[in-house]
């Protein structure tokens, strides 16, 4: 007869293999916090967390035990940016000690929100991306998410029930509810908090803001047949809307004064990205032949850097360099898409393959590009020379991802 192995302290305990579970550090702004699940065995005198830095030797923390029934702590002597290895010991009567694994965090002023479809949800990941922070299950998922960098407000668009809502970074709704018709795309003028909404219902695009609290319509541009993505400015006043028949037009933000057209001819307009520094725009086509285009509005000039892009999916701009991400998806559910980072002149500076990448964003404090992987699972940073720097938790088809640093 097999004994059973029901003892967590037991090296045969096919859960524990003897040691404590659930051990988790969790990375926040100047602060670490630790938790645990209560030990249930008798003779538990106590807890005590031990930290060091990767490669060094543990320290202890504290002077004295935690309590036995103790299942929390925090770490405040920490400082952001700087990575740190914590592990759990708990202090038996019989003298012996039980450790946990080691677990690892940095901690940081990062913010990084992401949108997830297997189950609809609105995710925040911890500074490091490597917890959770929360995940709030929402009914259906949201076509687009931007996020206003002066207030910090993320606005999402849900097109079966025809709203836009704002949350708050700790994940609350804000203000007024918008209802534009079915939305779409989305953009924000971040230093005038004004957000600009594609609504699929009337063919128009439409702006709202910046008092939260008004739902009313600011100004609609309707004369662009059938809009699908819309890109504003922040320094630059003004908005780029393209169409399903490969068009570009820009318009001053205003008055909305007409600009520019562009009639690129590469088939529908999948991604607009502003390079705010030369006041131009890059934009991807999806079609036989999708195309990358960069638009200089200073001659009218539109000129193609690249050709053939894979089901291009996101554009993003690093406003320190001038240099531009592009996220290719390539077929779906094949992991055969592209990650690539060239400079204005479209020199390849980096490429990242055996990837499904869709929506990305720019860290706004190394210009490394955060990735909602649709092969991993997960939301991926990947540096500027193409390596993963870091990598969530597994999440339910992530989809979407937006990044600040307050």
């Amino acid at each position: 007869m097999t004994r059973e192995r029901s003892n967590p302290l037991d090296p045969r305990n096919e859960v524990t293999q003897g040691g404590l579970v659930g051990f988790n550090a969790i990375a926040a702004n100047g602060v670490v916090e630790l938790r645990w699940p209560i030990l249930r065995v008798e003779g538990v005198l106590g807890y005590r967390l031990q930290r060091w830095r990767p490669g060094g030797i543990p320290q202890t923390l504290g002077t004295a035990d935690y309590n036995p029934d103790a299942i929390a702590a925090e770490d405040p002597t920490v400082t952001n940016d700087s990575t740190y290895v914590y592990r759990l010991i708990a202090h038996l009567d019989t003298g012996d000690s039980v450790l946990s694994a080691v677990d690892t965090v940095t901690p940081g002023v990062r913010r990084i929100f992401a949108l997830a479809a297997g189950i609809p949800s609105f995710v925040r990941l911890t500074p490091d991306a490597r917890d959770v922070l929360y995940e709030l299950a929402v009914k259906e998922s949201y076509v687009d998410m931007e996020m206003d960098r002066s207030s910090g407000l993320l606005w999402l668009a849900a097109e079966d029930a025809g709203e836009v809502i704002r949350r708050a970074p700790e994940g609350g709704i804000v203000g007024a509810l918008i209802e534009p018709g079915s939305p779409g795309d989305l953009s924000v003028s971040s230093n005038r908090g004004i957000g600009w909404v594609v609504s699929l219902t009337s063919g128009s695009v439409i702006s709202y803001g910046p008092d939260v609290n008004d739902p009313a319509p600011q100004r609609s541009i309707s004369d662009v047949l059938d809009p699908r993505i819309v890109e504003a400015g922040t320094t630059d006043p003004s908005v780029w809307i393209g169409n399903e028949t490969g068009d570009v037009f820009r318009f001053r933000a205003q008055d909305l004064v007409e600009l520019g057209s562009w009639s690129l001819g590469h088939g529908p307009i999948r991604a607009i990205a502003l390079d705010e520094g030369t006041g131009g725009a890059w934009i991807a086509t999806r079609g036989l032949t999708g195309t990358l285009t960069f638009v200089n509005p200073s001659d009218s000039s539109a000129t193609v850097v690249r050709s053939a892009l894979s089901n291009a999916a996101d554009l993003a701009v690093d406003p320190a360099t001038g240099d531009l991400w592009i996220s290719e998806r390539g077929p779906s559910n094949v992991g055969a898409g592209r990650l690539s980072l060239i400079t204005r002149a479209g020199v390849t500076l980096c490429s990242v393959s055996s990837i499904e990448p869709y929506g990305i964003d720019v860290d706004p404090t190394d210009g490394s590009c955060w990735v909602s992987d649709l092969r991993s699972g997960r939301i991926l940073d990947i540096g500027r020379t193409g390596v993963t720097l870091r990598a969530s938790p597994l999440l339910q088809t992530p989809y979407a991802v937006r990044v600040s640093a307050p």
